[in-house]
């Protein structure tokens, strides 16, 4: 393991350009919802009643804002080291929002799945996305303390046409992609600099829920631009191509584990 720990920091050292993809597989677990037992009344305290599911969101958001678990912090905050006064650009499929908040340069990263960052219209009326309305996180919080009865919540609603307020996320209704389109156009003109020079590429926990975004362009990369290298890192899918076996590496690794092993080494 130590041996292609400093592989890589070797290989991201020598690059002239680095491009890190972070998979579902990095994706924060909601374990503290899980083990919260305020959270497990709520559950049953909802029940098979629709007209609740919007506050699970909120809570997510709540637990975010509060708990950071140690793996996931060593995790960014060696990569972020890792990509100190490089060339980079980071893709994440991950909608818990520690990337915002690791340090990386946010003109340099996109995140197609959207987060918990602003909220759209479930049917994008408009193609415009919100603040989130703080009245509301406010009063689902005090609902979580007991100190304000579930009945009292009022679900947010869009002033445009009246529809149900969501979080910008892939999975609502009409997911708005106004979230992240701008940025996602800066990424692709990154990736023409890329032609024909040294790039070093970090793929973290990249699976098949979402491969046409990161693993199969990741793998195209490494296929036709023969000054690439291609580190896949995932506990099972680490597998690689036949076609790019000689510039690319599979790792049977956690990806937040590791990462934060390649940080320390």
């Amino acid at each position: 393991m130590d041996s292609k720990l400093q592989e890589i920091r070797e290989k991201i050292q020598s690059a002239e350009l680095v491009l890190v993809g972070l998979g579902e597989g990095f994706q924060y677990g909601w374990g503290a919802l899980a083990q919260d037992e305020r959270y497990r009344e709520i559950e049953r305290e909802i029940g098979d009643e629709e007209r609740y599911v919007w506050i699970v969101p909120f809570l997510q958001k709540m637990i975010l804002r509060r708990v950071r678990e140690d793996r996931w912090d060593r995790a960014y905050h060696a990569l972020k080291a890792l990509l100190a006064d490089k060339n980079y650009f980071v893709v994440s499929l991950c909608i818990d929002d520690y990337l915002y908040g690791a340090g990386i340069d946010e003109d340099r990263l996109v995140t197609p799945c959207g987060g918990f960052r602003r909220m759209q219209c479930d049917q994008n009326c408009a193609g415009e996305l919100y603040e989130m309305p703080e009245d509301t996180y406010e009063a689902v919080l005090q609902y979580y303390r007991g100190e304000l009865p579930l009945t009292d919540l009022k679900e947010p609603i869009c002033a445009k046409c009246g529809g149900k307020l969501r979080f910008n996320q892939l999975g609502v209704g009409r997911y708005a992609q106004e979230g992240y389109l701008d940025q996602w156009n800066v990424y692709t003109k990154w990736l023409q600099s890329t032609v024909n020079r040294r790039l070093c590429v970090l793929e973290l926990g990249a699976g098949m829920n979402y491969p046409g975004i990161i693993r199969f362009p990741f793998e195209k990369m490494a296929y036709y631009n023969q000054k690439a290298f291609l580190y896949r890192v995932h506990p099972r899918l680490y597998q690689v191509g036949e076609e790019i076996v000689d510039r690319s590496s599979g790792i049977a690794e956690n990806p937040v584990d590791f990462l934060g092993l390649l940080g320390n080494f």
